[in-house]
């Protein structure tokens, strides 16, 4: 079916006034670009800009997306689900709309009473002994955007294999045949039933059990309006830390105001923490994404505010909890695109790590694993670098609310020492070597940036590079088929003397992203940086 046939159909059945007011305002452009695809059901589940069309996210197809699982939930056996969802604009009615297709189905679900993080949603999913877990919320997208997350029974994100089931009944699902009654109509005659309240301190007594000491410090802390606003203050009150929270960013708000890409990575997304940590007589500024999974951290160093990487953090937490562990061989698990320094430190502390792909879903099922063998307690670790951490087993997704305990205690520690997060950083670069690693991003919008994505990858496997910043490369690694037995990713490592590239495509948003390191020397490492960047903005001009 063509984009104009599509529209015309979807002008047609939508009786959603919002939506079906969208589809007459649209110019032949705006068409071509919601309706020449439908949004793919991946490895993330769903994230898209909302409004009306195949390739956005609205009621019609989170209708479409929850048949589609639940024809996978009836085929496997299946009758019990979980839904919670943040703080962006429709996420509660998408989370209702998800609800109500489950309960015509005759499936029994439990709603959250309010926005919640989605490391609470994986717990909740283990805790109730749900067959599926399903998250409404885009994570630190942008403000426009909205998604949909599918956590299997152990609380981790679907794997591959049923993914693809769930995009097969997808495909096949017509959305505007879908009939239900109203959330109100199933909540009152018990098809659907709110999550118990006993459940939220239940999974903060687990993060309790987490005993690396108290922190005894003033903490700043923002959630950049999402769900960690109520969780994160009780948890660091709880921990011993004075908390002040951002006015501005307090209070779970769609529209983020203050941050329209509310991404704790972004240096903007922190520019109110930053201002009241200057202010007042705080150690550290933690932040949270809008689903409380990632976390940011800031300080300040001779006057001037220091914003940690996440690789920085991934290093901090490993040293800490390594030099502090008790078990034998524990086990730090990272993504490939993570710092590699974290493996020199874990091999001086007699610990394993093991690298999977990008996906905190894979890090959850290494622990799955260890799990079924009787050795889940090795688990130390589980980290990505684009800030998201796990410590403890209680869940099986990053957990900001877990995260920001473990960096609040290091930082009491290095309070006690009369350090900062930058010293301690530094005595682990001159114990191990110096590596540096940094992210550059190209962004290719719409069908034509699409096409051309594809064709820049399929280039760059085609036509391999000989050189990067003037080293010649030694090794090239296709994930797509050079996998070593995990997961085909599509993503192309280059390797040489002294550092690596890896050429990814992101899985939520239009982009290609590069993962650079590099463990020359301080200096040298930017220096290479610097042409590796002028290299690439040729490649992909």
């Amino acid at each position: 079916m063509s984009y104009t046939e599509k529209y015309e159909l979807w002008k047609k059945k939508v009786k959603d006034r919002k939506l079906h007011k969208e589809l007459l305002k649209m110019t032949e452009d705006e068409k071509r670009e919601v309706f020449y695809k439908d949004l793919e059901f991946g490895t993330a589940g769903i994230r898209g800009i909302m409004g009306a069309g195949t390739n956005r996210l609205n009621i019609y197809n989170v209708r479409k997306i929850t048949q589609g699982v639940v024809l996978y939930m009836k085929k496997h056996g299946m009758k019990k689900a979980v839904i919670s969802y943040d703080s962006r604009i429709n996420s509660d009615i998408f989370a209702q709309e998800a609800a109500s297709i489950f309960a015509a189905s005759e499936m029994s679900v439990f709603v959250t009473t309010e926005l919640m993080p989605s490391p609470f949603l994986s717990f909740a999913t283990r805790r109730t002994g749900a067959d599926i877990g399903i998250m409404i919320t885009a994570s630190h997208n942008p403000r426009e955007y909205n998604g949909y997350k599918v956590y299997d029974s152990t609380g981790c994100q679907l794997r591959d294999e049923s993914t693809k089931e769930i995009a097969n009944f997808i495909s096949k699902i017509d959305a505007f045949r879908l009939r239900t009654h109203s959330f109100d109509y199933y909540l009152k005659r018990g098809g659907i039933a709110y999550l118990p309240h006993e459940i939220e301190e239940e999974y903060l007594a687990e993060i309790d059990k987490i005993d690396l000491g108290r922190a005894n410090i003033n903490v700043v802390y923002t959630p950049l309006n999402g769900t960690g606003y109520r969780l994160i203050p009780q948890m660091l009150t709880r921990l011993g830390c004075k908390v002040v929270s951002v006015p501005e960013q307090c209070e779970p708000s769609g529209r983020f105001a203050t941050c329209p890409v509310p991404n704790p990575e972004k240096k903007e997304a922190l520019r109110h923490g930053v201002r009241l940590l200057k202010s007042t007589d705080a150690d550290v500024l933690i932040a949270s994404d809008p689903d409380a999974d990632r976390i940011g951290v800031a300080y300040m160093n001779d006057g001037k505010e220091e914003i940690l990487s996440g690789n920085e953090m991934g290093i901090l937490m490993s040293e800490f909890l390594l030099r502090h562990c008790k078990v034998d061989s524990p086990i730090i698990v990272k993504t490939l695109v993570s710092t590699d320094l974290v493996v020199k430190i874990a091999d001086d502390h007699g610990a394993k790590v093991i690298n999977v792909p990008t996906g905190f879903k894979y890090i959850g099922n290494v622990i799955n694993e260890l799990e079924a063998k009787g050795a889940v307690e090795r688990f130390l670790l589980g980290f990505e670098e684009s800030q998201g951490y796990l410590v403890g087993t209680h869940v099986r997704d990053k957990d900001a609310v877990v995260a920001a305990k473990i960096m609040a205690i290091i930082a009491d520690e290095l309070k006690k020492e009369g350090k900062t997060f930058g010293d301690r950083l530094k005595e682990i670069y001159e114990k191990y070597g110096y590596y540096s690693d940094c992210q550059l991003s190209y962004r290719f919008e719409g069908e034509e940036g699409e096409m051309k994505m594809r064709s820049l990858l399929q280039r760059l496997r085609d036509e391999p590079l000989n050189a990067i910043a003037g080293y010649n490369v030694d090794k090239t690694i296709d994930y797509l088929t050079d996998n070593a037995g995990t997961t085909p990713v599509n993503m192309i490592a280059y390797i040489f003397d002294g550092g690596k590239v890896i050429v990814r495509p992101s899985g939520t948003e239009p982009l290609i992203k590069l993962y650079l390191s590099a463990r020359i020397g301080e200096g040298e490492n930017d220096k290479i940086f610097n042409k590796i960047k002028r290299q690439f903005n040729e490649i992909f001009a």
